[in-house]
Order: C-alpha cells, then sequence, then structure tokens
C-alpha cells in the first residue's frame, strides 16, 4: 500500500494542474447528459458480481484544439476487482487500440498509450468498467491529461452489497468463445432453458439481441474491431455479463 500511495505522490508532484479545459457529464442515450461532474465523485451500486459500465463525456472547452490522454489511480479496491477503460474521440470510442484490459491496466497509476485529439468543443468519451468480484468498495481517480498538465478529474465509486441469490436447480452460466473473435462468436449458456443474449458497444449501443437456446452461433464478420458486452438475460433480467473483443 506504502508502495502505491508513494507512486501517486510522484505522479502528483511531478504534473502542473490546469483545471477547466474539459467538462465532464454523464453520456447516456448517445449524448451527455446532466451536470459538470469534473472534481467530483460519481457512484456505482452493485448487487450481483458483474461487469459494470459507467460512461462519460469530456468536453474539450479549452478553446482550442487538445491532445488528451487519461490516468487512472486505483485509491482502494478488492484485490480479486479488476477495472478496464476505453479513451477516445466521440463516436470511434469503440475500435482497436483504445480500450485496455485489466491486464494492460496493471500498473498503478496507469496512463493511456494513445492521445485523443480533440477539436475546440469535440467530445471523448471515456468508458469506465469494473468486474467486481465479491462485496467491497472501490475508489478509482480518473486525471484527464494534456501532456504533463492535469486538466481535470472525476472519481468513481463502486459499493457491492451482494444480494442474497435467488434459489435455482443449477447454477446459470455462460461462456463466449474464441476470445477474440474473427468471424463467428459461439454462445453457450447452462442452468437456463430459454436464454436471451444481448450484445452492446462500450456505448451501450445494442449490437444484437435475440432469444435463443443453450447454444448459439454468431456472426461478428460486420462488426467493428472493438471492445463488445455479451450479457444473458432471463426474463428481462440480466444474469450474467462477459467482455469479448472482436479483431478481424
Amino acid at each position: 500500500m506504502k508502495k502505491i500511495y508513494f507512486a501517486i505522490i510522484i505522479l502528483l508532484s511531478s504534473a502542473t494542474v490546469g483545471f477547466s479545459q474539459v467538462e465532464i457529464r454523464a453520456f447516456e442515450g448517445g449524448a451527455a447528459v446532466g451536470p459538470d461532474v469534473s472534481g467530483t465523485m460519481v457512484m456505482i451500486n452493485a448487487t450481483t458480481d458483474d461487469v459494470y459500465i459507467k460512461t462519460l463525456s469530456v468536453e474539450n472547452t479549452s478553446g482550442s484544439a487538445a491532445g488528451l490522454k487519461v490516468t487512472r489511480v486505483r485509491l482502494a479496491a478488492p484485490t480479486a476487482w479488476k477495472d478496464g477503460l476505453c479513451w477516445g474521440p466521440f463516436p470511434d470510442v469503440n475500435v482497436e487500440g483504445q480500450c485496455f484490459s485489466s491486464t494492460q491496466m496493471a500498473t498503478n497509476p496507469w496512463t493511456t498509450p494513445n492521445t485523443a485529439s480533440l477539436p475546440a468543443s469535440g467530445d471523448g468519451n471515456l468508458v469506465l468498467d469494473i468486474h467486481t468480484d465479491g462485496p467491497g468498495y472501490a475508489h478509482y481517480r480518473y486525471y484527464i491529461m494534456d501532456g504533463a498538465t492535469m486538466v481535470d478529474s472525476v472519481d468513481l465509486g463502486v459499493s457491492s452489497t451482494l444480494a442474497i441469490p435467488e434459489q435455482k436447480d443449477e447454477v446459470v452460466s455462460m461462456t463466449a468463445y474464441p476470445n477474440p473473435a474473427n468471424s463467428q462468436l459461439t454462445i453457450t449458456t447452462t442452468g437456463i432453458e430459454t436464454a436471451q443474449i444481448r450484445i452492446t458497444d462500450v456505448l451501450g449501443k445494442v449490437i444484437y439481441d435475440e432469444t435463443t437456446s443453450s447454444t448459439k452461433k454468431i456472426d461478428v464478420s460486420d462488426f467493428k474491431n472493438g471492445v463488445y458486452l455479451v450479457t444473458v438475460l432471463e426474463k428481462g433480467k440480466a444474469i450474467q455479463t462477459k467482455r469479448v473483443v472482436v479483431k478481424h
């Protein structure tokens, strides 16, 4: 823990601060909504072990074009939890090279290798995904960086208090393979007679939605390269979500 905070202190001491160059808002329904949450904390309340997504819109308000990166600082998180993110200009964030897994984000702090080029008044999308594993609380901070200058930040808090699961004769599970997928993705489910399979991109757009049997082969040859979320639902309720990559 001391090593983590020492690294964070080095990051903060070596960077200059230039706030009020961006505005950060929630991103829902294809647009930025609500008040500016720069410098505040947004929350996710989790009740099951799953992948939780929070998408934020980052608007460049500096008056000129800017090339921005994101630095993630993991301030606190259960050991078994994982986090990832996507960062890029709107609307093309879900492309190869702009989404990063927990394996790629192993260091703390961690900074995106790519720069999102945003014109004046242009928007970028910061898509945060947290995979909870058991009850607990996590606190992440995301700095918007212009070179070595921190132009703004936003915190994400995730609180997980697992609900008592409904009794089932068999545990519902889902597998998605191969991952990465090229032309075909196979989804198999167990513990459920008829499953609703839904695939969304990281911005929440539904790409595929169908009720099917225990095994379904899905043609992904026309999907763009990028990260997608595959969710199995029962009676409209999400049971399990997996993150898959399409790479042609």
